[in-house]
């Protein structure tokens, strides 16, 4: 190559370094400005002497240096409009999830718990930057800033501040996450162990609430024990209350035909046993006091509770639900094993009427005529449904529906009101009661298909009056994450966004002189 062209190379390379420092500077590269410049100085200085005598002047005064000109021009053009949208994204964030699992958009419920902040928190996460889960807790944490000004977060590094990690007691096993309140952000209100959207917004929950809610459930009767971590156990639905703040406790009615005057409500869930009259009238009494009752009863079991019932304007079937959908077969079902769609006309259900509940077995609801509380169904099977009344024959024939039957869709699960006496110990009057004719739909074997939890803790949220609760709650997603250092990050963007355009501007320029001075 001669000796001409490779100083017009080497000019125009020179050159445009120079001319990308901008660039460079602007997306915070700091650390290769200086190089730039030496490389494009000395690229300018090597295109001059190796250039023929006079060759400077005429380039300034031909058509090159028209071209160094709008080429100059074009440059600083392009670096306003970069820094003109950078201060626009600065000043107005605006991000697109492309996922296909949505996992870097907050969920429904976590928006509408960030809105409803009516005083500040502050959370401590307790992550060394070399940890696994730093990246992704302070991810999650920007995030939820982002959507409430009254939303703050410290990274703490473990190691570099032994004072906090001393006060709130942190551990290398226990919660990581710390949630303060107070007017001087002090107080500690929740924790949360994983970093994830799932149990910082039940951390939230529970630090917003401002008075406590007690769930009793009934023993004594064949009820699923609440702390069993079996697959009839209740242990996984219990620790979904308690993370968002609800207290949960035993009540044995046959020591003490009394509901506590803490009761915010009371679960009667799968009782193998009818409850005695005492029960079933300190019950009664109960919801005549405004009490909140909500009832899981199971087919083929007498649970004494009738007259509770009739008391809201409900009476159980005795039935079981049949339904020969095949798609009960996905979750090992059989045609007792309903799917069944909860209704869009009701507190209870209306976020969950696009997601199907499963009931392992159910018997159908009637709302009685001619009772004064009218009683709304919340969950009703499928049209190809039907309740089989001779429920001996499902285990011998088959399932097969005789004349006489109801057919589909049939209310499993309703809710009702009604005025009550009140009370000096409870000072809503309004009675609630909910009844789903199925006990099992969220114990440990069966709370994690589809809407089950949802449906359960919906029911819990509305018979304690956390209406704001009546939400589906975030699931934990999965996803594939690739973390990076800070060096990584900056030398990624820096080969990205500035390296390789500006090469590809140079190289091409050097082509053209190449090509024009042959």
């Amino acid at each position: 190559m001669h000796k001409p062209i490779v100083a017009r190379v080497l000019g125009v390379l020179g050159f445009t370094l120079i001319l990308s420092t901008v660039v460079t500077f602007l997306f915070g590269n700091t650390q290769f400005v200086v190089g730039k410049l030496v490389l494009g100085l000395a690229g300018l200085v090597a295109g001059f002497t190796l250039g023929e005598p006079g060759g400077v002047k005429r380039f300034f005064a031909g058509r090159a240096a028209h071209f160094g000109f709008f080429t100059a021009l074009s440059a600083l053009l392009v670096v306003a409009v970069l820094a003109a949208a950078n201060f626009v994204a600065y000043k107005k964030p605006k991000t697109w999830d492309l996922t296909k699992n949505k996992i870097f958009t907050l969920s429904d419920d976590t928006q509408r718990t960030l809105t409803g902040l009516r005083k500040d928190v502050k959370v401590l996460a307790f992550f060394g930057q070399a940890e696994g889960g730093y990246a992704e807790a302070q991810d999650i944490l920007r995030r939820y800033a982002d959507r409430s000004a009254h939303f703050q977060y410290q990274m703490v590094d473990p190691y570099r501040s032994p004072e906090l990690v001393k006060r709130f007691t942190i551990t290398e096993g226990g919660p990581r996450l710390v949630v303060l309140s107070g007017a001087k952000l002090d107080q500690e209100v929740a924790r949360a162990k994983d970093p994830t959207e799932q149990a910082l917004t039940n951390a939230l929950v529970k630090a917003t609430r401002t008075q406590p809610h007690k769930i009793y459930f009934t023993e004594g009767h064949g009820e699923p024990a609440l702390r069993q971590e079996t697959e009839s156990g209740l242990s996984a639905a219990v620790k979904a209350l308690e993370s968002e703040g609800l207290e949960t406790a035993g009540l044995s009615l046959l020591e003490k035909a009394e509901v506590p005057a803490d009761a915010s409500a009371v679960l009667v869930v799968a009782p193998r046993k009818a409850l005695l009259d005492p029960e079933v009238q300190a019950l009664r009494r109960y919801a005549d006091r405004g009490g909140h009752v909500g009832v899981f009863i199971e087919p083929e079991v007498s649970t004494g509770l009738d007259p509770l019932l009739r008391d809201f304007g409900i009476e159980a079937d005795d039935d079981m639900v049949v339904d020969p959908n095949p798609v009960a077969r996905l979750f090992g079902g059989t045609p007792v094993t309903p799917i069944v769609s909860p209704s869009a006309n009701h507190p209870i259900t209306r976020d969950l009427a696009q997601t199907g509940v499963v009931l392992p077995t159910a018997r159908s609801l009637v709302a009685l005529t001619g009772s004064k509380v009218i009683a709304t169904p919340i969950a009703l099977s499928s049209r190809t449904s039907w309740g089989e009344t001779n429920i001996k024959s499902l285990y011998t024939t088959g399932a097969k529906r005789d004349e006489g039957e109801k057919g589909g869709p049939l209310p499993v699960a309703m809710a009702a009101e009604r005025p009550g006496q009140g009370a000096a110990d409870k000072p809503d009057d309004q009675a609630r009661l909910v009844a789903v004719g199925d006990g099992e739909f969220f114990q440990n074997k069966y709370q994690q298909l589809l809407g089950n939890l949802d449906f359960f803790m919906n029911v819990a949220s509305w018979l304690t009056q956390q209406e704001d609760r009546l939400t589906i709650r975030p699931r934990t997603r999965e996803a594939s994450r690739l973390f990076l250092n800070e060096a990584q990050v900056s030398a990624l963007k820096f080969i990205t966004i500035d390296a390789l355009p500006v090469a590809l501007l140079g190289l091409g320029l050097a082509v053209w002189l190449v090509r024009r001075s042959r």
